[in-house]
């Protein structure tokens, strides 16, 4: 959308711009023929959301296109995919035992610690490509930087929770290493991907909590190095000139004062379902940049369109006041999200 880069960079500054901006990820049919003003049919839906997100948004982290549903697929490791519109899940694994995901973590572990970062020419490669992106998007920020935690890469990059447990009670001296080593490929990730004259924000994708509660305990975490890892991931970005917003699905309020520690300058996606309030994260931390925040479990599901309107007004007026707000949906815009509730929510943000 027009001047969406220059609104970012004052919300982001802690500048109350003249309408807050809007961030989010649409996977949503009828919003994105909405704002497209052509259909999904086949012919052409990347541009079409493409064209949707340069109409709809102002910053968003990830570019959807639909899926057929049904389809598999067989990844690098050997574990059967299935799609559906707007997401895919693992079928079945091809690793099953803790011997085999033991013998396969440790096959990796060479190739990880050897990575080699990008040569000039690459990285220069990888910039020039973004600027091509950027360009089908009308104006949009897309934020490219979007390193995982170590731990987040593990558990949904590739054995679960549920065996990165058995793991680690009986390898932790394997899994330390490991951990270690899928942080040195991160680094060489940031390196690859964070180019600020592009997009001067950075996402660390950490989804690792439930409602009302973290996957781990703090002692956990640390045992694991998971604050360290977020501060080699926010020093690495910050020395590349990239803000850094925390992303991380559930309750994590215990442990927002140590990733402020650890450097990052904000959090996503804020959800209320869960557990988060948006406006005790601006009372208690009014210097972090705040994305997201707007109820997607009930209220923009199930409320009436003067319902939306009424809590994105308090939330641009209560927690925007200075700045430091992007403004969407507290996880993602799905098609349960009905379209006059969505429409609601854009015309009061473009309001003012």
């Amino acid at each position: 959308m027009q001047d969406s880069k220059r609104l970012i960079a004052d919300a982001c500054k802690g500048i109350r711009p003249e309408r807050t901006p809007i961030f989010d990820l649409l996977l949503n049919d009828a919003v994105i023929e909405r704002f497209a003003g052509r259909p999904l049919d086949g012919s052409a839906d990347e541009e079409t959301v493409l064209l949707a997100m340069g109409n709809a948004l102002d910053g968003s982290r990830y570019a959807a296109v639909p899926d057929t549903e049904g389809r598999t697929w067989t990844d690098e490791i050997g574990n059967v995919h299935v799609a559906h519109r707007w997401t895919s899940w693992i079928k079945s694994h091809a690793l099953t035992s803790e011997d085999q995901w033991k013998e396969w973590i440790e096959g990796q572990l060479e190739r990880l610690e050897a990575e080699p970062f990008p040569t000039a020419d690459e990285w220069a490669q990888v910039a020039a490509e973004q600027r091509v992106f950027d360009a089908r998007l009308n104006g949009t920020l897309f934020i490219h930087c979007t390193p995982s935690t170590a731990l987040n890469e593990a558990l949904f990059g590739y054995c679960g929770l549920e065996m990165f447990s058995y793991l680690w009670a009986d390898y932790p001296d394997m899994i330390v290493r490991w951990m270690r080593a899928l942080e040195r490929r991160n680094q060489v990730v940031i390196e690859r991907e964070a180019h600020a004259e592009n997009c001067a924000l950075a996402m660390i994708y950490s989804d690792m909590a439930y409602k009302q509660r973290l996957m781990f305990g703090k002692e956990m975490l640390n045992r694991l190095g998971f604050f360290d890892d977020v501060a080699g991931i926010c020093a690495a970005c910050h020395t590349k000139g990239l803000q850094v917003i925390f992303h991380s699905d559930g309750y994590i309020m215990d442990i927002v004062d140590d990733l402020i520690a650890a450097g990052i300058d904000g959090l996503n996606p804020i959800e209320k379902a869960a557990g988060m309030d948006i406006y005790e994260l601006r009372r208690r931390y009014p210097e972090l940049i705040l994305v997201g925040g707007v109820d997607v479990t009930h209220l923009l599901v199930s409320g009436s369109p003067g319902d939306v309107r009424q809590e994105t007004r308090n939330i641009i007026d209560r927690v925007g006041a200075e700045g430091r707000l992007l403004i969407g949906s507290s996880t993602e815009l799905g098609n349960d999200v009905p379209l006059p509730n969505y429409l609601a929510f854009h015309d009061e943000v473009m309001w003012g």
